[in-house]
């Protein structure tokens, strides 16, 4: 009455919108159809094609993603339109981004400790800051005068191999394994035991490699 145009029985259910496409037409019967006879299904604007047999959106409607109907030949989304199906979409990809991320920390490698200059390993030990130096949870020791102790929260995972590095200003000198860099590499458990430490008293960094 509002907009003085008038409406025939099956623009609407029995007072409410039609609930999808399919009702609508099994409700409308073939005798009252006419080309671009308006019907309003879920909030949307509908009129039939010229041939009678199908609805398409009227002109200048906007479509509810939530009405529009999938056919989903690929069998690819549990939903039935296109608001749910958009909705799994998004629930995958946060868990594709989340994965994403993490692949920095659960699939990292490497790590890495700076020892500062020092004639001893116990000088070196005390000198190196927790998160600075080394990784955070991690913990430096010194086993006799020659030996470092490297306990890491990797549970699981053994060592693969150690690099060290002699550090002299902006250079840094890769020391030759069970010769320069050190004497020896033993792993137990969460504690990495290096033998014999380069005897230089310049700075050293130290990579060590974990399997995954």
């Amino acid at each position: 009455m509002q907009t003085q145009r008038p409406l025939d029985e099956h623009y609407l259910n029995e007072g409410s919108d039609w609930a999808d496409v399919a009702t609508a037409l099994a409700g409308i019967p073939s005798g009252s159809r006419s080309s671009g006879k308006l019907v309003m299904i879920a909030g949307v604007l509908y009129k039939f094609k010229s041939n009678l047999t199908e609805l398409e959106i009227a002109t200048g409607q906007t479509t509810l993603a939530s009405a529009i109907t999938i056919a989903d030949s690929g069998v690819l989304y549990g939903a039935g339109n296109v608001e749910d199906a958009l909705a799994e979409v998004k629930t995958q990809a946060n868990a594709l981004q989340t994965a994403v991320e993490n692949l920095g920390t659960v699939g990292q490698t490497v790590y890495t400790v700076t020892l500062p200059a020092s004639g001893t390993v116990a000088g070196r030990v005390s000198g190196a800051v927790s998160g600075t130096n080394y990784p955070t949870g991690w913990t430096l020791a010194a086993d006799s005068s020659v030996n470092l102790l490297i306990t890491h929260t990797l549970t699981g995972r053994k060592i693969a191999s150690v690099n060290v590095f002699e550090i002299n200003g902006s250079d840094e000198r890769l020391l030759v394994p069970f010769s320069s860099a050190y004497t020896g590499v033993l792993n137990n458990g969460l504690t990495v035991k290096i033998e014999g430490i380069a005897p230089t008293t310049l700075a050293l960094r130290i990579e060590l490699f974990f399997n995954l």
